[in-house]
């Protein structure tokens, strides 16, 4: 008789990043952290710890959305290729990208830089990033912090914290999802900020040796340098699903699709509903190609990387999916109707075409 099967790391867990260990940590963190709601009952929340972004009611009927996010280690990228231009602008967007998943217009943010150096020409491209970025999801930069911690950071951490205003009759964390409704997924514009540490060993290497001279490997499937395409800007979603919200679309659900990939459907604060991804809309080849060189099976790729879609939205039915795509294509978006919701007993994510199911942040195999 066979014995258990032996606990295999995934490709993720061997690139240095454990989801197991983060979900224990996280347990560690929240047994402390939600009881702090009732200190201050005067200004409650309005969505639950662990959707994209939280809501205070401040009373009147208004709400101030707020969420924080980095940039991790796509900065050590930005490192090897010598060019920090571009950090910045993924910066705001994987905090202005979760703030509208409530339905909030973003309004500004703070930054914080964690460095064990300070040296100008590398900070001015950091604070041209931020520009663009802050240009891109119209907010301002309000303010920020310099830290120098030597002893703790070799390098450069890049992290923000976004406020932006919704009336509180319009937060939307997905609780009028219906069987029927239909899912379009807006494109990403490349890796985006989640899943570096594994395209980064497999793309350019184990050692710092290797990752110095393959940062500048011309790919010829990507038509650029490795490097190039791991540093593409993190597309910012805010301007179209602004839009779509004034238009009086009537969209059921928006969610951010980051780590964990299409299981952040399973975020949204509805039950027993399955998120059916069919038809798959075309995998880049940059997601083909960090597949091919690390044999990495479907359920980690579709876990730990968008696979081409960077944002989706929940709708009712036709109509909407055509004045959704309307809009995205005057922002120079592309489009995808990616499949529907089904009843089921619980919450999960179906992907028939790879015979995947997602439960939790977790996807594997059905």
């Amino acid at each position: 008789m066979p014995g258990p099967k032996p606990n295999i790391p995934s490709q993720y867990e061997q690139s240095g990043v454990s989801s197991r260990g983060a979900e224990g940590a996280l347990s560690g963190l929240l047994e402390h952290v939600l009881p702090t709601r009732k200190f201050s009952e005067r200004y409650p929340l309005a969505a639950d710890i662990g959707y994209f972004a939280n809501v205070i009611d401040i009373g009147n009927g208004q709400g101030i959305a707020f969420g924080t996010d980095g940039v991790g280690t796509k900065i050590i990228v930005a490192e090897l290729m010598d060019r920090y231009d571009t950090i910045g602008i993924d910066c705001v967007a994987m905090n202005v990208n979760d703030l509208i998943c409530v339905g909030a217009r973003p309004v500004s943010m703070v930054d914080y830089i964690g460095c064990s150096f300070t040296d100008e020409r590398i900070f001015t491209e950091i604070g041209k990033g931020l520009a663009e970025g802050a240009r891109q999801g119209e907010i301002s930069i309000a303010g920020g912090e310099i830290s120098q911690i030597r002893e703790i950071i070799n390098g450069v951490d890049l992290i923000g914290a976004c406020i932006g205003h919704v009336s509180l009759d319009r937060v939307n964390t997905g609780k009028g999802i219906q069987p029927g409704n239909l899912i379009v997924g807006l494109a990403a514009s490349g890796v985006h900020s989640n899943g570096l540490t594994l395209a980064r060993r497999l793309l350019l290497g184990e050692t710092l040796e290797e990752q110095k001279k393959n940062v500048h490997k011309y790919e010829e499937r990507l038509g650029r340098t490795r490097g190039e395409e791991l540093l593409e800007p993190t597309r910012i979603y805010v301007k179209p699903v602004m839009e779509m919200l004034d238009a009086d679309i009537d969209l059921k659900a928006m969610v951010h699709i980051t780590s964990g990939g299409f299981s952040n459907l399973n975020r949204v604060e509805n039950d027993n509903i399955r998120f059916v991804i069919d038809p798959l809309p075309p995998v880049p080849e940059v997601f083909k190609l960090i597949q091919d060189l690390g044999e990495v099976s479907d359920a980690e790729m579709y876990e730990v990387f968008n696979m081409g879609i960077g944002f989706c939205v929940i709708v009712e039915g036709t109509r909407e999916v055509q004045a959704v795509s309307k809009i995205c294509k005057e922002h120079g978006i592309n489009t995808h109707m990616i499949g529907c919701i089904e009843p089921c007993h619980g919450k999960e994510v179906t992907i028939p075409e790879c015979s995947l199911i997602g439960r939790g942040q977790k996807i594997s195999s059905a």
